[in-house]
């Protein structure tokens, strides 16, 4: 049976083993009554921009051709999973604080749309998004009282911004990465009183890792990406064993909607993670 509600959280920069190198009591709640893998895999170059769209569009970056962080037009459109998910009459939420983000959603394809960003983000990118990003989930939350949601992408960068100012695996990414569950669990919690948990489904990921002070390579370090669900007709406490590709995202979570999926994306259900 299809769920009705879904929330996609995209923790930016967030490396597998830094989530099980650090506090995360949200995120380990859903591994332990879901299914997860550790090894799932992003596209190159693995930057954000690219790796979003590959996430929700469904397909590997040479068919969408987004290289960098800098949008342009897809010389081929390919429907994103808001955009489906919107023409069939679901109701669809997209939370975002990094700008160039707002591009991965098409035009007229979503219900509820918010960037939020602190005062002094040019000032101090990665203490503005440590600051914000509790107002940012407190405001999502408020809203949540008065919107019915079937499909809430959510985005959270300040652990991307950390890893660059201070270096992926340090203690002060590390730290931001207990932040960014802590911000998780302010959402869990508030879908838990409005979400019926028998037609809900929580997907947690990320776009890419990082080494260093930066990403983008095809280093493993890089492209090795966490893949939680959890919820509703999901396996619970399993490893998926078989691969995971970033872009299998889309096609997963309208599988579990019960959305017809489009014949253009290259991703396939991970059926392994689902009860039979």
């Amino acid at each position: 049976m299809p769920v009705k509600h879904v929330l996609l959280c995209s923790l930016d920069g967030v490396r597998p083993d830094a989530i099980q190198a650090t506090a995360t009591p949200n995120i380990d709640r859903l591994v332990a009554e879901g299914a997860c893998t550790w090894q799932a895999r992003t596209v190159m170059p693995s930057s954000t921009l690219t790796c979003h769209t590959s996430m929700l569009r469904g397909v590997d970056t040479p068919r969408h051709g987004i290289t960098t962080n800098t949008f342009h037009p897809l010389v081929r459109p390919v429907p994103s999973l808001l955009e489906v998910a919107h023409r069939n009459g679901l109701a669809t939420g997209f939370c975002y604080n990094w700008e160039p983000l707002r591009d991965v959603a098409d035009p007229d394809s979503l219900n509820l749309a918010f960037l939020y960003k602190h005062p002094n983000y040019q000032l101090n990118k990665e203490g503005s998004y440590m600051r914000s990003e509790p107002e940012q989930m407190r405001f999502l939350c408020s809203l949540l009282d008065s919107l019915d949601l079937n499909l809430l992408f959510l985005y959270l960068g300040g652990t991307d911004a950390v890893g660059h100012a201070y270096g992926w695996m340090s203690p002060e990414y590390l730290e931001s990465i207990t932040h960014a569950d802590r911000c998780l669990g302010q959402v869990l919690d508030k879908i838990a009183t409005r979400w019926d948990p028998a037609e809900t489904c929580t997907l947690v990921l990320s776009d890419h890792g990082g080494h260093e002070k930066t990403h983008g390579t095809d280093m493993p370090e890089d492209m090795t990406i966490p893949w939680i669900l959890h919820g509703a007709n999901v396996r619970r406490g399993h490893q998926i064993t078989g691969p995971v590709r970033i872009y299998d995202t889309c096609v997963t979570l309208a599988h579990i909607l019960g959305l017809p999926a489009s014949d253009q994306w290259e991703g396939r259900v991970i059926e392994e993670a689902l009860l039979p």
